[in-house]
C-alpha cells in the first residue's frame, strides 16, 4: 500500500497507541479516518479539527465537525507542503500579463546573478506540422511558450520573486 504523497511516514498517522502524543494536536486541523487504507489519498479522508484523544469512545480521535470519533488522525502540520503545479501559459494568457514594448527581468531557472532585462518585443505565429508554435520575442531572441515555461522564469515588478511562465494548475 501506498501512501498519499504528502505523508511523510507512517508513524505520522495516529492510532489508539498515540493518544498521549495526540493531545499535542488538540485543536489542530487534520485528516481523520476509520481505516488506513483512506490515508492513500487524503482527499478521502474527512478534514476536521481534532478537539478530543481518549480510549474510551468508539474511536480516539473526536472531530468537531460533525462531532463524531476516528480510528486515525493526522495532523495537517505533519504533512509535506502541497506543491503547486503549473503549465504553460496559453498566447491569450501571456498576453494578458506581459505588454508588448515594455521590459520584462527574467532569467534561467535558477541562475540567480544571472537576469536578463529586455524589451518584449512582440510574437510571431507559426504552423508546424499542423499545429499553430507562437514565438514571444524579448530583446533579439524567439522563445516558444513551452520553452519560457520550461527553462525561464521572470520576476514581478514589485517582489523579488522570480516565477514561473505558466498559470498554476487547480487540483
Amino acid at each position: 500500500m501506498e501512501l498519499d504523497k504528502r505523508i511523510k511516514s507512517l508513524s505520522d498517522v495516529l492510532t489508539c497507541f498515540d493518544i498521549e502524543r495526540a493531545k499535542d494536536f488538540l485543536g489542530e486541523k487534520g485528516y481523520f479516518a476509520d481505516d488506513l487504507y483512506y490515508f492513500t489519498d487524503l482527499g478521502s479522508c474527512t478534514y476536521g479539527t481534532l478537539t478530543d484523544a481518549c480510549d474510551d469512545q468508539a474511536g480516539p480521535f473526536h472531530m468537531r465537525e460533525g462531532n463524531a470519533y476516528h480510528q486515525l488522525f493526522i495532523p495537517e502540520c505533519s504533512l509535506k507542503s502541497k506543491e503547486k503545479r503549473y503549465r504553460p501559459y496559453t498566447f491569450m494568457e501571456f498576453t494578458a500579463i506581459f505588454t508588448f514594448g515594455r521590459p520584462i527581468k527574467f532569467r534561467q531557472k535558477g541562475a540567480v546573478g544571472f537576469e536578463r532585462y529586455l524589451i518584449l518585443n512582440g510574437y510571431q505565429h507559426e504552423q508546424h506540422e499542423g499545429r499553430t508554435v507562437t514565438y514571444i520575442y524579448i530583446g533579439p531572441q524567439g522563445y516558444t511558450l513551452d520553452a519560457l515555461f520550461n527553462d525561464y522564469e521572470w520576476q514581478e515588478h514589485y517582489t523579488e520573486d522570480f516565477k514561473p511562465f505558466g498559470m498554476e494548475v487547480e487540483e
